[in-house]
């Protein structure tokens, strides 16, 4: 078995799409101290949220975020563009923004539609097209989609939300064979179900199956070397 190198991802600059969301903050603190470069976007105006990143970068890191709203063609652009201001290359990109079920099938308008569109394919899209021409340039780019699994009745009976959801698998497996066979293109589907505890669940918050620490594991292991094999490829985690 190879013998993962702890200097694997030293000076490496990855994006992630979303540092508020607790698995793209997760993976920005695992990927940072292991010595990566990590931008990560954010919005202010919608998250009313400061800067994500900062206690990274207290930390000694080189970790900044981005305040841009990447649900727009204009702000994935500009997520990408800081990236290349900062260190004229991205070797690394994950894409994790979604949003939750919102509507039933009968209530959901058009505004709610193009939301939950946003949210999920559009802002993976847009950000992974305008990141290419700073990767290509890169000996073994990778890229990782994450999106839920939708595995329980309330995201799997949500006609929006799992369309957007099969959506985003889909991209991932169609953009690994239609990038550079240098490329390396998975997914990660995250499951939504709860674990069975066996405590009390009036008084106690059930756990989802996998913590944001775990899943940003994966993802670290999808990013890494010992992953070059995959391309294409869907893990479910939970």
């Amino acid at each position: 078995m190879a013998v993962q190198s702890v200097h694997q991802f030293a000076e490496k600059v990855v994006l992630i799409t979303d540092g508020t969301s607790s698995i793209g903050r997760a993976v920005a603190i695992q990927m940072a101290l292991q010595g990566s470069y990590v931008i990560s976007g954010f919005s202010s105006i919608s998250d009313k949220l400061s800067d994500p990143l900062r206690d990274l970068r207290e930390l000694g890191t080189l970790a900044s975020s981005v305040d841009t709203d990447i649900t727009s063609v204009g702000g994935a652009k500009y997520l990408v563009d800081e990236a290349a201001k900062s260190f004229g290359r991205i070797d690394l990109l994950v894409n994790c923004l979604k949003s939750g079920p919102q509507s039933s099938f009968e209530d959901t308008d058009e505004k709610e539609f193009a939301k939950s569109i946003s949210h999920s394919l559009k802002a993976a899209y847009f950000v992974t097209q305008a990141a290419l021409e700073l990767m290509k340039s890169r000996p073994k780019p990778k890229i990782v989609n994450v999106f839920s699994a939708c595995d329980t009745d309330e995201t799997a009976q949500n006609p929006l939300f799992a369309s957007s959801q099969a959506a985003i698998r889909e991209f991932t497996q169609s953009l690994s064979l239609s990038l550079p066979k240098y490329f390396r293109v998975n997914g990660i589907a995250v499951s939504e179900k709860k674990k069975e505890s066996g405590i009390d669940a009036e008084l106690f918050r059930p756990q989802t199956a996998i913590s944001a620490d775990d899943a940003a594991r994966s993802i670290v292991y999808l990013l890494s070397s010992e992953s070059i094999g995959l391309n294409g490829q869907i893990l479910t985690v939970g």
